[in-house]
């Protein structure tokens, strides 16, 4: 919602009166689970208003590297302590506008961030972990931060607005022989092991749990890896050089020979169906599928060592007391294609295979005797729905001050996503056939990808308008008038196009597509849109 101010009245009285509303589902569960059992840290006898939150976010990772074999302590730890979502998606499936979202709460085109570009960022002091901080809470980032952000500041070390500990990696994704800003300070990390990216983030961040979990003030850590996006621009060597690289030959071996996941839709054998950027592509050759099943292998040699760091900050947590204290959440910020379609290596298609991402969250209290209060939630939610979900727990608002000119009025977001809450205590409060809107804009670009296009996900069906695609000869973006629908209950990897057969779904999808594209908020929690626009779903 572009400029949108919202008069909070009460000021800091009405913030600690929410908080304390917000939090109290929460709390209920935290204190029957202390009920029960035995205290495990120094706090859980009365629950804090504010609990600790740690998200935990990979880079490029597909859903079908999520698996208890190669990631047996993100299950362990996280999912079997709390609630795995199995229908989670990000709306707009590229890095910077993904993590833009989950920092605003925010479609990409009220944030718009629509491309791998931070310049683009409206309102960039207005942010998750500036309300946060706001609200009483130590924020810290560790890892990848938003694309091009060093481009924007004078230094390229300079902290971004919200964070109280900065320790982000700087330039493009390399696993040895990159720079750390540390707080402002720049730090090479050189080719030895020790030097890895993962293990260098894996050991900050519990280092500041260790640092910081003991105090009275709440701690927001965002972990964010760059596993296991392959290498850019450089080579470490060895065979996963150039692709992503696993820390130790150990975890190297573990996974040479995997065998590649081969849904339905790998090498799909007919595309006739399917738009022109798919449907002028070559079935994969033997030694094209190689070289992606050497791709998978080192991708997930390298999330085995993101794996360790989920039990490496957990033993922290529990050395200073605070695991049951603390949100762990696990994420990515957008699938990948491994020859799924016929896409060899990609993230920015509208299908299944790229915008669906794993998604895990433990809230404290979650699992009282060791049963999980909801163990699986199947409904729909979106990276959209972390901030205002983190703001939910934290009792914060979505708000910074302005100037002292502004009369005391606050700068306030109007997040378009929705507070999982409900459906992490089982609680009512869930819309049942809530619509997500899925976009994207490359255009301009060159490439394979769709230039740009517009969706409507919903249970059971993806209706997708591309209103630009790419040359096949020059990879030129130019405008289109092409659609796909899909009934994901019966066909879940998309290889049946019923546009233009099944018309009238098409029409009744593209009328409520229409409502999303310029959507902002959601009716009866915020003001009313600016303009005339339409709420969220």
């Amino acid at each position: 919602m572009r400029g949108h101010v919202l008069d909070t009245g009460n000021g800091a009285p009405g913030r600690a009166r929410r908080r304390a509303a917000l939090v109290l589902v929460a709390l209920c569960v935290v204190t029957a689970a202390a009920l029960s059992q035995p205290a495990d840290d120094a706090r859980s006898q009365s629950a804090p208003a504010q609990p600790n939150i740690v998200v935990i976010t990979t880079d490029d990772q597909a859903l079908s590297m999520l698996h208890r074999k190669f990631m047996p302590n993100a299950f362990r730890q996280i999912a079997e302590q709390g609630t795995m979502f199995t229908n989670s998606i990000v709306t707009t499936p590229l890095c910077c506008p993904s993590r833009a979202s989950l920092l605003t709460g925010e479609y990409a085109h009220n944030h718009e961030v629509t491309a791998n570009h931070y310049s683009l960022l409206r309102d960039k002091g207005n942010v998750l972990p500036a309300w946060l901080r706001r609200a009483g809470y130590r924020t810290a980032h560790v890892g990848k931060f938003l694309n091009g952000y060093e481009g924007t500041v004078t230094d390229p070390a300079e902290v971004a607005p919200g964070w109280d500990v900065w320790y982000t990696t700087l330039g493009a994704t390399r696993y040895f022989d990159y720079d750390v800003s540390a707080n402002g300070h720049r730090i090479h990390f050189g080719t030895g092991r020790r030097s890895h990216v993962t293990r260098v983030l894996n050991n900050k961040a519990a280092t500041l749990i260790r640092r910081f979990g003991p105090g009275t003030t709440p701690l927001y850590l965002q972990l964010d890896h760059r596993a296991p996006h392959t290498e850019t621009g450089t080579n470490s060597g060895g065979r996963c050089g150039a692709r992503a690289v696993p820390e130790s030959p150990r975890d190297e071996k573990a996974d040479r020979g995997l065998a590649l996941p081969v849904p339905p839709s790998f090498n799909e054998a007919d595309v006739t169906d399917k738009p022109s950027f798919i449907r002028d592509r070559p079935l994969l050759s033997e030694g094209r599928v190689k070289k992606i099943t050497k791709r998978y292998d080192c991708a997930i040699g390298a999330l085995r060592s993101v794996d360790r760091g989920v039990k490496q900050i957990v033993r922290a947590l529990k050395q200073v007391g605070e695991l049951g204290n603390t949100v762990l959440v696990y994420t990515s910020d957008n699938g990948f294609y491994f020859g799924e379609h016929r896409i060899a290596r990609d993230k920015t298609h509208p299908y299944e295979e790229g915008i669906r991402v794993p998604l895990m969250i433990r809230i404290p209290g979650a699992a009282p005797s060791g049963v999980p209060l909801v163990p699986q939630v199947h409904e729909q939610v979106a990276n959209i729905d972390l901030a205002p979900t983190f703001v939910d727990l934290a009792g914060a608002d979505s708000c910074t001050p302005d100037g002292p000119d502004d009369g005391g009025e606050e700068d306030c977001r109007v997040m378009d996503g929705r507070s999982l809450m409900p459906l992490l205590t089982g609680t009512p409060g869930w819309p049942s056939s809530r619509a997500l809107l899925v976009e994207y804009d490359g255009a301009g670009s060159k490439g394979t990808s769709s230039c740009k296009y517009d969706g409507i996900r919903l249970p059971g069906r993806f209706y997708v308008e591309h209103v630009e695609t790419p040359d096949p000869l020059t990879g030129i973006c130019h405008e289109a008038d092409e659609a796909e629908l899909y009934d994901l209950s019966a066909d879940p990897y998309q290889l049946q196009n019923l546009y233009p057969s099944d018309g009238e779904a098409a029409a009744a999808l593209g009328a409520r597509l229409d409502g999303l594209r310029e959507c902002a908020g959601i009716e009866r929690r915020d003001p009313v849109p600016p303009e005339g626009l339409p709420y969220c779903e």
